[in-house]
């Protein structure tokens, strides 16, 4: 074999390893919120698919095809015979799935822990590709810090072990553009305007808020309408015309072929999917809320400061080594003596606009606007990122006459394992990084931003070490999956109208009903409709309390510690 293929082989192999490793290492160590809605989504789906019922292969807003297909296919390795059980369809809002699959000796972290497995795998199969496209245009060593370098991302890690749809967004987005940006510049080869469209549909079956990636291809598609000018300003639109209607016809060949749902309610599907997207979007709320799409009420948030909120977010969620990168990213695509430059101007561009394309959207529109919606914005900025750092680099050492390549690879490397570190150094959260600049001014500081789930595992796990514990029973806050999945007795949900003084019976009720309770102080504690509830429980010595990145994340009450004037103020809520 010659010496250029072992060198490839290796290249795809480490990075192999180093996607796969700290997304693989204890994958089901921690549950967080959305994930057990999506398992009994795509347990629906995998019903459907068994009763031939494809016209309810449909979630609601956005159309998570792959995302519930994943989950099929785990629930197809782990628990095949649930398709011909009869139970039908269960509400993806409560447990019904967790306890139908107890009853059959099924443990849904299991399940979980299988769907996160293939996820993490097919995210593998696009980052992979995202390498190859990428030393399309790069050479080779560069295409690879820059990907590991935006692999490293500590959020966007996280994002690649959990079961949701963002990691995937985000890999066939930059797919898709990429493949479009070497169509246009390497000889206009057929494979790579299909490829674009076919990476485009999927990331519209994954999410509908990857249309924002329109902006980007619409800007492309104008540069190239610049540069063919010469032949006349018509017929080069006629030309971006035609290339664009390919890519659109192969998105919603993609978007139709892939979705069973399609081939038998197509009118049903694009209603619900598009339906609710835009009632989100210009009326705040799903169609279950506003009926109906009402043009005459719809709004976008035009406040700035909306689109500040989202951007400011990332900012605290990216690390320095990526805000450092992005700005040398941008300020060494304007010097000419910098090497490779001009591959690299359209890239830089294309992955800036992406960034700002999501972080706009997510910030107009309406409803809500969860931090991992812009999941695209990070693994752009932080490509981006990668090729500031290794340009930025080589101007040094080229500066200093310095030009021993070991020493260029060896900054590389230093660079590569500071970004490493900044995730790895809270496994398995690496969703809760945080900008160590932004958080010493003191952004978010206070308490652990957008608490996602994280720490209330290590409440059921301690719990369950307790005497008798499969015989006792749970009340907690957010209890399904993150603490129920981990908890061997009964665990009772508490609901957040609970705490609102109109619910005292129900809370007492539970209380009464009830061994412990936990209160998810990072999150309740920070909303101002749990204060009356805390204030109650401030005159109870907490059985036991969880502190995790010097923040007060978990505290367990045993319900026998409450004396009869708790209970009494319980009722006067």
């Amino acid at each position: 074999m010659k010496y250029e293929n072992l060198k490839t082989i290796a290249i795809y192999l480490a990075l192999g390893a180093i996607f796969l490793i700290p997304r693989l290492s204890k994958i089901d160590s921690v549950v967080t919120l959305d994930e057990p809605s999506w398992l009994s989504q795509g347990a629906n789906f995998y019903y459907a698919l068994g009763q031939r019922e494809f016209e309810n292969t449909i979630y609601e807003y956005q159309p998570a095809v792959t995302t519930m297909s994943i989950i099929s296919l785990a629930m197809h390795i782990y628990f095949p015979e649930y398709r011909g059980l009869g139970q039908g369809y269960f509400d993806y809002e409560k447990s019904t799935l967790e306890s139908f699959m107890e009853s059959h000796n099924k443990d849904p972290l299991v399940l979980l822990k299988y769907s996160r497995i293939i996820q993490v795998f097919v995210l593998l199969i696009l980052f992979l590709v995202l390498y190859y496209l990428l030393q399309k245009l790069l050479p080779k060593w560069i295409a690879f810090f820059a990907i590991v370098f935006a692999s490293l991302d500590p959020f966007w890690m996280a994002h690649a072990r959990m079961m949701d749809h963002e990691a995937m967004v985000s890999s066939f987005v930059i797919i898709s553009i990429l493949s479009l940006l070497i169509y246009f510049t390497q000889g206009k080869k057929i494979f790579f305007l299909l490829l674009s469209g076919f990476a485009a549909g999927f990331a519209q079956l994954t999410k509908s808020s990857a249309i924002a990636m329109l902006a980007t291809i619409g800007i492309l598609l104008l540069i190239q309408i610049y540069q063919e000018r010469g032949q006349g300003w018509l017929k080069a639109f006629l030309n971006q015309t035609k290339v664009f209607g390919i890519w659109l016809a192969v998105l919603a060949i993609t978007y139709f072929v892939f979705w069973p749902g399609m081939w038998v309610a197509p009118g049903k599907m694009l209603y619900q999917v598009y339906g609710n997207a835009f009632s989100f979007a210009f009326q705040g709320a799903r169609l279950t809320v506003t009926e109906e799409l009402n043009v005459e009420e719809f709004s976008l948030n035009t406040n700035a400061t909306d689109v500040w909120d989202v951007a400011k977010i990332l900012f605290y969620r990216v690390t320095p080594l990526t805000w450092v990168g992005v700005l040398l990213g941008l300020t060494f695509r304007f010097n000419p003596k910098v090497e490779l430059i001009r591959p690299l101007k359209l890239l830089s561009a294309l992955l800036l606009i992406t960034a700002i394309a999501f972080i706009l959207l997510i910030g107009i529109a309406q409803g809500r606007n969860s931090p991992h919606y812009i999941l695209s914005s990070y693994l752009s900025l932080n490509i981006l990122a990668g090729l500031g750092w290794i340009h930025a680099i080589q101007w040094l050492y080229a500066r200093f006459s310095v030009r021993q390549l070991q020493i260029q690879y060896a900054g590389l490397a230093i660079v590569l394992l500071i970004q490493g570190w900044s995730a790895l150094s809270n496994f398995p959260y690496y969703f809760t990084y945080r900008n160590p600049i932004l958080y010493s001014m003191g952004w978010y500081n206070e308490f652990p931003h957008f608490p996602y789930g994280e720490a209330l595992e290590q409440a059921g796990q301690y719990l369950a070490k307790l005497p008798d514990a499969e015989n006792t029973v749970l009340f907690s806050y957010y209890s399904r999956g993150c603490v129920s999945y981990y908890y061997p007795g009964q665990v009772i949900s508490f609901r957040p109208y609970y705490a609102d003084g109109n619910h005292a019976t129900d809370l007492l009720n539970n209380i009464n009903a009830s061994d412990y309770l936990i209160v998810y102080y990072a999150n309740q504690g920070q909303l101002p409709h749990y204060q009356t509830f805390l204030k109650v429980l401030s005159n109870v010595e907490p059985f036991h309390v969880i502190w995790m990145n010097g923040y007060e994340y978990v505290r367990i009450y045993k319900i026998d510690d409450f004396t009869p004037e708790i209970l009494e103020a319980f009722e006067n809520l």
